[in-house]
């Protein structure tokens, strides 16, 4: 297929109905970028022989050299099928390695399906699992393409007959991966409280299209590095004529258990019970491996014309000259089962169109999962429909934009030197020979070969058609702040139509278009006005630059670079919500220090990591207490390729690198009852004193007294608080006196009726009667900050805010005794609560799984002014002793240091189990 035209593209753009757009999701090395190339290869960009080989879409060099991807790359390809119907396929290739999974993340969202890429020697991966989650969770049609069905063929020496019952087995593991993620998020939805109904959630649900099945077409069989795919559809449009079936009925017997009887001129159920050949052994596989044979095994040249003419392909003479028999596949094979026909006909049936996202999929990405519908203005509802409907004539522009790319300023288009058209070449070849006349005129014959060579230079220059700046143009940018790296936003058009120079809000994650301030222009605190700079078309490596891109496409926008650092929601009316944020795969749990080798280049580190933060979507920066620079990042892999991009790219500095660091927590326990030789401890009446384990401290001025006491979190409530912290952030969060939505209300209640028969566990060893009710209603706050696993409990007089409600935050008008002086102080005994859980007294990490109970907290302010005396302002007096009570409480009991652990699954094939153990 020749290169198409840009413009072709474009003007498909504006069509929805023929533009796809996918991702390509596998685990490491099962030949994503492989398929990658032979697409590519497809529309002329690439040659055929360099697909598998190039890695086009791998544009770094430590992807080329490690052969892994690194980072999401997108192109638009076109396609046309066999009605001779014209697609746009915008094709987003992902990493597989785990440590590159949040790139998975940033092309998930932007896409509408996925081809899920397996190997059918490996089966199914752990990132494959991974994946396959995603696509659910994220409501993305899925296609499976199983790979690398040479290597059943020369490398495992199967027959066709072992291959199909090996492909059944590895189609089988891919479906039961999808089976138990759809059952998983049933049964989470049901409804237990229903007790009048007896039947399972899983019966009442429709499952028919979930599932991978030759037959109905979703599944695609191929080789990528040999340039050939096909599926059931392609051998049952062969054969159709030929066994008299229809192709209809074809397709679905050509799978599964099903022989050909000839005399009846019919398919036939029970072809292993009979033990004849299943159809898609005798009809598809036995011809792939005999054509291998005679090519790869036997190496018979002199068969392959004959071959070629019966399959009705054209062999140029130098293709039966080579030598290679790799070549010779990819040479017949490409032509009589191309790849791009059988895996592009497949998106083409079966991904959804932009223009047909579900309602489900809408109100997932519009509106955040924990805000009832109901609470939203009739503005922000509205956007649904033609968010649904990708109505690029909308005058509400919405975009999502998943990730900032960096690309060197030399490889943007107006960067670029541009080529001259035949008339400019003309006219600077006339102008040579005009400049020659009049020399020959005015000069000496001495003087004419000096300027002879500088004309014709300067004709050489004019012929390779490269039009040089003027060498007097000033630099007006100085070279130490010149930035050699712009950010491209990454994203895609949902609804409307994207210009160049158009005005839009940048929306943050705590827009919320229910509070009326958040919606006015001069008042929004969260929302601000960018000016989308030049459009791009992604061609993997390469940009085009667009003057608009419709609703339904995949773009690049520049310009955002000061206003976004990783993603973000772009919409011309702040009636809009902020997008869901991104479902990450994996946490970043490595974490280095970073340091220049020479110090006074530090001012290009601090520039360097900014550059990184911005550019890698998992990579978390940031300045530890010590005041080192710790960057966070998924694995060593990971490790090694950001520091690899701050040495070459960014900071352009040597760096050292720390040995990982571990993250500890700080916990207290329970007292011992036996010893390390498990024998009983008897203790003595002061060992049973509990008074003695309360920490008492007094401000400087001595006018505060605070009495506290440390206790072990039950491991049930613990669990508890991890588990719903970003409830209590969110919680946190929320400003004071809003709206909260019912949903909401009713997850803060469900949490809470939990916490109740947890704390019914906890030890207050006689210092209260109040009953768990009692206890949840009087904790003062979690930490650290606002959504930890360390409880402040009151179990003093005084009447703390109450924790539960958005309507009582720390205010004058929190608490119900306005005389009680106080209140003025509670948010400094609270912070100084929170300085303490975020770094403990062992060795200032956080603190887990520990309740902090206030028994006293008095302030004498009869006739005294707190703050005289020269002490200082008291709100500080009083953090500082919260902070010393807190530690010294912690400090009273048995102490210990949590150390992470690591948690992983080991997924193999049944054959390699003894070896996994060994």
């Amino acid at each position: 297929m020749p290169v198409v035209d840009t413009k072709d593209l474009v003007l498909l753009q504006a069509k929805q109905q023929q533009v796809r757009n996918i991702c390509i999701l596998a685990h490491v090395d099962h030949g994503k970028t492989t398929l990658a190339d032979s697409l590519v290869a497809s529309n002329g960009i690439i040659s055929q022989r360099m697909a598998g080989k190039l890695r086009y879409l791998d544009s770094r060099q430590d992807e080329q050299e490690r052969g892994i991807t690194m980072k999401s790359s997108s192109i638009s390809l076109y396609y046309q099928d066999n009605r001779n119907a014209d697609y746009l396929i915008n094709l987003i290739d992902s990493p597989g390695h785990v440590d590159f999974s949040s790139e998975v993340s940033t092309a998930v969202r932007l896409c509408d399906g996925a081809i899920v890429v397996v190997d059918v020697v490996e089966g199914v991966g752990p990132q494959t699992r991974a994946c396959l989650k995603q696509i659910y969770e994220e409501q993305l049609k899925p296609v499976l393409l199983l790979n690398k069905l040479d290597r059943l063929i020369l490398e495992k020496q199967m027959t066709p007959l072992d291959a199909y019952f090996h492909l059944t087995q590895v189609l089988e593991q891919v479906n039961a991966v999808l089976g138990s993620i759809f059952a998983s998020d049933v049964l989470a939805k049901e409804d237990i409280n229903d007790k009048d109904n007896y039947e399972s959630a899983l019966e009442q649900v429709d499952d028919s299209e979930l599932y991978f099945s030759p037959c109905a077409g979703n599944v695609v069989f191929c080789s990528a590095y040999d340039g050939w795919a096909f599926s059931v559809g392609d051998f049952a449009a062969t054969y159709a004529e030929r066994l008299e079936m229809k192709r209809s009925e074809l397709e679905q017997v050509l799978w599964g258990d099903y022989y050909y009887n000839s005399k009846k001129k019919s398919a036939m159920p029970g072809a292993q019970e009979k033990a004849k050949k299943p159809m898609f052994v005798q009809f598809v596989l036995e011809n792939i491996w005999s054509l291998y044979d005679i090519i790869a095994v036997r190496k018979d040249k002199d068969k392959l014309p004959l071959i070629a003419e019966k399959l009705g392909l054209k062999l140029a003479a130098r293709d039966l000259r080579v030598t290679d028999p790799k070549l010779q596949i990819k040479t017949v094979f490409s032509q009589w089962l191309p790849i791009d026909r059988s895996v592009l006909e497949m998106v083409v049936r079966h991904v959804p169109p932009p223009n047909c996202i579900t309602e489900e999929r809408a109100q997932r990405l519009l509106y955040p999962a924990n805000v009832e519908l109901k609470s939203l203005p009739a503005q922000t509802l509205a956007l649904k429909e033609s968010f649904k409907n990708c109505n690029a004539q909308s005058d509400n522009v919405i975009a999502f934009v998943s990730k900032m790319s960096p690309v060197h300023v030399t490889q943007l288009p107006q960067n670029r030197p541009k080529r001259l058209t035949d008339e400019e070449l003309q006219q600077r070849r006339d102008e040579v020979r005009r400049r020659i006349e009049e020399r020959k005129q005015q000069s000496d014959p001495i003087n004419l070969d000096k300027l002879l060579e500088g004309v014709e230079q300067l004709s050489t220059k004019a012929a390779a058609g490269v039009e040089e700046a003027p060498a007097s143009t000033p630099d007006p940018i100085p070279e130490l702040e010149r930035n050699e790296f712009e950010f491209i936003a990454f994203a895609r058009v949902f609804s409307g139509t994207l210009r160049r120079g158009m005005q839009l809000y940048n929306l943050t994650p705590k827009h919320d278009p229910r509070q009326p301030a958040h919606r006015e222009a001069t008042t929004a605190p969260h929302a601000t006005r960018v000016t989308v700079g030049e459009l791009y078309m992604f061609m993997g490596g390469e940009l085009q630059l667009l003057d608009e891109v419709p609703a339904g496409n995949i773009v690049g926008i520049g310009g955002l670079e000061t206003h976004i650092v990783k993603t973000a929601t772009l919409s011309s009316t702040l009636d809009c919500t902020s997008f869901s944020e991104l479902s990450i795969m994996a946490t970043p749990i490595l974490r280095v220090a970073i340091e220049p080798v020479q110090p006074q280049d530090m001012p290009k580190l601090i520039k360097g990591l900014k550059l990184l933060n911005q550019a890698d979507a998992c990579v978390q920066v940031s300045v530890a207490p010590t005041g080192e620079h710790v960057i966070t990042t998924l694995g060593e892999v990971h490790v090694e390729k950001c520091v690899h991009d701050l040495e070459q790219s960014y900071a352009k500095i040597k760096v050292n690198v720390s040995k990982p660091i571990v993250s500890f927590r700080e916990t207290i326990v329970p007292d011992a009852t036996v010893d390390m030789v498990n024998e009983a401890i008897v203790k003595t009446a002061d060992d049973k004193d509990v008074t003695k384990k309360i920490a008492v401290q007094q401000t400087l001025n001595k006018l505060g007294t605070l009495r506290v006491i440390a206790l072990p979190l039950p491991p049930a409530a613990v669990e508890l608080l991890e588990q719903h912290a970003n409830v209590f952030q969110e919680l946190s969060a929320t400003p004071r006196n809003s709206l909260v939505s019912e949903k909401f209300t009713a997850l803060l209640a469900s949490i809470k009726s939990q916490l109740i028969v947890t704390l019914a566990e906890l030890q207050l060893h006689g210092l209260s009667n109040l009953q768990p009710e009692q206890l949840v209603q009087r904790i003062w706050a979690l930490g650290p900050r606002n959504c930890g696993t360390n409880i402040l409990l009151n179990l003093s007089d005084y009447e703390q805010p109450d924790f539960w409600s958005t309507h009582s935050k720390s205010s004058d008008t929190d608490v119900r005794h306005v005389n009680d002086p106080r209140r003025d102080f509670n948010s400094s005994l609270v912070n100084g609560f929170q300085l303490t859980t975020g770094a403990g007294p062992l060795c200032e990490e956080p603190i887990q799984g520990v309740c902090f109970a206030v028994l006293e907290w008095s302030v004498q302010s009869e006739g005294e002014d707190l703050n005289a005396r020269g002490f200082g302002p008291f709100s500080g007096q009083v953090l500082t002793a919260a902070k010393e009570v807190c530690r010294q409480a912690f400090q009273n009991q048995p102490q210990r240091l949590v150390t992470p652990m690591y948690s992983c699954n080991i997924v193999v094939n049944a054959e390699m189990l003894g070896k996994s153990f060994h």
